[in-house]
C-alpha cells in the first residue's frame, strides 16, 4: 500500500493551509510544516515514525507554498525522485514520476546536476567516489543554518560551534551556497566604498559583530 504525504506550508502570498486542504483525499497524511522547510521533510516524517519507500508520493499545493530558494527546491525534489517517491503539485494538476522516462524528472535531474557543477559539488556515482574526508556541511542544511543565524543574539561563532565546525568552514560554506548572502555582501561593500574606500574591512566587521546572512 502506497503512502501519500500532503506537505502543508504557508509563505507570504501563498494559499492558506485551509485552501490547500481542499485538494486532499481522505487517506492523505497531512504534515503541517510550521517553521520547518520542505528540505526538512525527512526529519519531520522520522519524528512521526513514517518512512517513505519507492512508490509513495509527496503532495504539495503549489511551489509558492515552499520557502526554499529555487536551486534548493530543485535539489529537494530531485532527491525524492531518486528514492522512487513521486511529487504531485495540486495547482497546476501535475505529477512528477520517479523514472527516467518522465521528462519533468529528466529536466529536474539536469538542473540539479547543473547546480552541482556550477558550485563545484561532485556528481560522480558512488562507486566512482574516492575515499576522502566526509563533507562537514551538506548543501541541504542551508535553510537550517539560515534559521540559526537569524535567531536573536546569534553569532557565526556560536552557530559554527553548534554545528561542530570551524568558523572559517561556516563562512566558506555560506559563501559557496548562500547566493543571497553574496548579494548582500556586495551591496554592503558598495556602500562602504563611498564612505571610506575600505569595503572589505566593513564587511568583515559586520560578519563578526552581527553574524547576519
Amino acid at each position: 500500500m502506497t503512502t501519500t504525504i500532503a506537505f502543508l506550508a504557508e509563505t507570504p502570498g501563498s494559499a492558506s493551509v485551509r485552501d490547500q486542504q481542499t485538494c486532499l483525499k481522505s487517506d492523505d497524511i497531512q504534515v503541517f510544516a510550521g517553521r520547518k522547510t520542505f528540505s526538512q521533510l525527512g526529519t519531520i516524517l522520522a519524528r512521526m515514525n513514517i518512512r517513505l519507500t519507492a512508490g509513495d508520493r509527496i503532495k504539495v499545493h503549489d511551489l509558492s507554498c515552499l520557502s526554499l530558494t529555487t536551486p534548493m527546491l530543485i535539489r529537494a525534489i530531485a532527491k525524492l525522485l531518486k528514492t522512487g517517491v513521486s511529487v504531485e503539485l495540486c495547482s497546476p494538476a501535475m505529477v512528477i514520476e520517479p523514472n527516467g522516462v518522465d521528462r519533468l524528472h529528466v529536466m529536474l535531474d539536469a538542473l540539479d546536476n547543473h547546480y552541482r557543477h556550477i558550485h563545484g559539488i561532485k556528481t560522480h556515482p558512488k562507486e566512482m567516489a574516492q575515499a576522502g574526508r566526509k563533507r562537514l556541511l551538506d548543501p541541504d542544511m542551508l535553510p537550517e543554518i539560515r534559521a540559526k543565524l537569524n535567531e536573536p543574539g546569534a553569532t557565526t561563532t556560536g552557530v559554527a560551534l553548534s554545528l561542530g565546525v570551524a568558523r572559517s568552514t561556516l563562512f566558506n560554506y555560506l559563501e559557496r551556497h548562500d547566493l543571497d548572502r553574496r548579494v548582500n555582501r556586495q551591496k554592503k561593500g558598495e556602500g562602504s566604498r563611498s564612505k571610506d574606500g575600505c569595503d572589505e574591512v566593513e564587511v568583515a566587521c559586520t560578519d563578526a559583530d552581527n553574524a547576519s546572512v
